[in-house]
């Protein structure tokens, strides 16, 4: 099957690359600026771009270019505009008009019904909770399993600390939940520290049984944080029972490592099989 996407608030298109390097045939995109949209078409000269205004553009109308039906696209994506969110702006809104083209990503995914949907923002988004919880109701309503998680790009090989917002939705037909790829990469220095403190598992060894795969559910967007040491987003009722259940899932390892390093050595003998 080949998986097919679109992307909305295109920009230059690194989110449209990043499809397509996941093996996605992105099949069209939107974007209204002219200087973005002309590096859009000079690097990706197969997708149909759409140089409109999103507000005058109909889901049924973009289904009709790509030539699909409704619930036949792979995955719709895009990054809507972030400059009423970002911390980085002294005048950062919800008023901002940038800030209400969300609700132009819902009304397509609505209108689409993608089998996936990722939108992706700053993290100043956070700020505004009830806004947030809100927009992934809204998505919920729309026949989907919602889940948001921030990540950082280094985490997963990228030479530059970035953290970015996602929110993912699987349609509920599918009857999965959404799921997140694990760091790949690790800051060396929180190992050498806790290491040199006599720590018996450094925190690289605890993000991959911390992190939250399946992102989280609007019901928890109030409590997430971002704990430092490990570098993932983390829900602060549940970090603790989380932290305890890594440590002793690595300690039972540790355990089974040293049980198979005797026995190897015959100084256990194992009367049950392999």
């Amino acid at each position: 099957m080949e998986w097919t996407g679109i992307d909305l608030f295109a920009g230059a298109g690194g989110f449209s690359l990043g499809m397509r390097m996941a093996g996605i045939k992105v099949l069209a995109a939107v974007e209204i600026d002219k200087y973005a949209a002309a590096t859009y078409r000079a690097n990706h000269k197969d997708t149909i771009l759409i140089e409109e205004d999103i507000q005058n553009i109909s889901a049924d109308r973009l289904l009709k270019i790509v030539n699909l039906k409704k619930g036949e696209l792979s995955i719709l994506f895009g990054g809507p505009p972030c400059q009423g969110f970002t911390t980085i702006s002294k005048s950062r809104s919800l008023d901002d008009p940038r800030s209400k083209l969300m609700h132009e990503f819902v009304r397509m995914t609505e209108g689409i019904q993608p089998k996936i949907f990722y939108i992706e923002n700053v993290p100043g988004l956070f700020a505004y909770k009830d806004f947030f919880i809100f927009l992934m109701e809204k998505l919920e309503n729309c026949g989907y399993v919602v889940r948001c998680l921030m990540m950082d790009a280094a985490s997963y090989g990228v030479p530059q600390t970035r953290r970015r917002i996602f929110i993912q939705g699987m349609r509920e037909d599918l009857k999965t939940l959404p799921a997140f790829p694990r760091p790949t990469h690790y800051d060396p220095e929180p190992d050498k520290k806790a290491l040199a403190k006599g720590s018996l598992f450094p925190p690289s060894a605890l993000v991959d049984k911390c992190f939250a795969m399946n992102g989280f559910p609007k019901e928890e967007v109030k409590d997430l944080y971002w704990n430092k040491t490990l570098g993932i987003q983390m829900n602060r009722k549940t970090a603790a029972d989380i932290f305890d259940r890594a440590a002793n899932e690595l300690f039972g390892e540790l355990l089974g490592e040293g049980l198979k390093k005797i026995y190897k050595e015959g100084k256990l003998r194992r009367e049950y099989p392999e």
